[in-house]
């Protein structure tokens, strides 16, 4: 979508807004307190079971923000039968500059030691792979064009059987636990599917029997409860704080909160405006954050401060990292934008 408010959705721009708060805040989880590796509380107490909820129940909510960010772009192409140049020119350019200028940027600082290979790496990202999201994202808008004229005609039936064998390909219970071990782009090209089937056929309040919210509340009820039944059977009072596949029970969660946040209605007309700033500001927050200099530096950082802070400060200190990052990437690529804008009034002053 562009930069016209007029033609945005307030309450998806608020999601993108939210979704990658959920990524920054995931990766919190991911590199500063490394769950994945010897991070455990103490749930012996019930202030030490109290501290493990909190810290899992924020995991949890987190791990949808991915796949909230290609059930919009499925809602908004399913109907797009061309290919969206302008889109992937933007993605590509943005994620361009931050892989090179970053890298640079340390190189300048003394920070990293200048290397040719390293420079092509970050030269040519998407072949790289420096960012799995990005490269995944990209071929996902390439292949929707194709993927909206395949579904151009289908009826609403036909649909729901595409959604459905969908389902089983990627849903973890099902073939999804075989099949897509690192296959982001099945999930993502099912995601786009689904956020597509909203776009045709799910369009007033109220449209489902039972309340997205419910179902979402129900789900994170669920995905805790297993959490937990993890942690007792392990037979250890030191809990972990577990993580789920994006394409396990995340994936109806996700859909869910989509769903739910689709009905929202902001009247504010401030709040909409901070949405609208934000929002085209907040895929960079991911590209910056993620470069692998700046996170090897960020997650040493805020990893041995989020160690030696009281545990009983956890909760609030992880949020508070997770609000920092996301602002200070929104500011420095704020003054990107500033600049390209200028750059592109001046050309076009100059050709006029």
């Amino acid at each position: 979508m562009g930069n016209n408010s007029a033609k945005r959705i307030v309450q998806f721009e608020l999601l993108r807004i939210l979704a990658m708060c959920g990524v920054v805040l995931n990766h919190v989880f991911n590199n500063g307190l490394l769950i994945y590796d010897d991070f455990s509380i103490d749930a012996s107490t019930p202030l030490g079971f109290i501290l493990w909820s909190l810290l899992e129940l924020l995991k949890l909510i987190a791990l949808p923000s991915v796949n909230c960010y290609i059930l919009i772009t499925g809602y908004f192409l399913i109907e797009n039968t061309q290919l969206r140049w302008k889109g992937i020119w933007k993605v590509w350019s943005e994620t361009w500059f931050y892989a090179v200028g970053l890298y640079l940027l340390s190189v300048c600082l003394c920070i990293k030691s200048f290397s040719w290979h390293e420079l092509s790496g970050y030269a040519t990202p998407i072949l790289s792979n420096i960012y799995w999201f990005v490269t995944s994202y990209l071929i996902l808008i390439v292949l929707a064009p194709f993927i909206a004229r395949a579904m151009k005609n289908a009826t609403k039936r036909q649909y729901q059987v595409v959604l459905a064998v969908g389902a089983v390909v990627c849903f973890q219970p099902f073939l999804g636990q075989f099949l897509m071990d690192s296959q982001n782009i099945i999930l993502f090209v099912y995601l786009f599917l689904i956020g597509g089937y909203i776009r045709r056929y799910c369009h007033a309040k109220g449209h489902a029997h039972i309340s997205p919210f419910l179902i979402y509340l129900g789900i994170i009820i669920c995905m805790y409860a297993y959490t937990l039944y993890k942690n007792i059977d392990a037979g250890d009072s030191p809990y972990t704080v577990y993580a789920m596949a994006y394409h396990g029970l995340v994936l109806p969660l996700s859909v869910a909160l989509f769903l739910w946040v689709k009905d929202w209605n902001i009247r504010s007309g401030i709040v909409k405006q901070g949405i609208y700033v934000l929002s085209p500001l907040s895929f960079a927050v991911y590209i910056v954050h993620s470069h692998p200099v700046v996170s090897e530096l960020l997650w040493s950082f805020a990893g041995d401060w989020l160690r030696s802070v009281h545990e009983l400060a956890l909760p609030i200190c992880v949020l508070a990292v997770t609000i920092i990052v996301y602002f200070v990437c929104v500011a420095i690529d704020s003054v990107r934008a500033t600049i390209v804008k200028r750059l592109y009034s001046i050309r076009s002053s100059a050709n006029s």
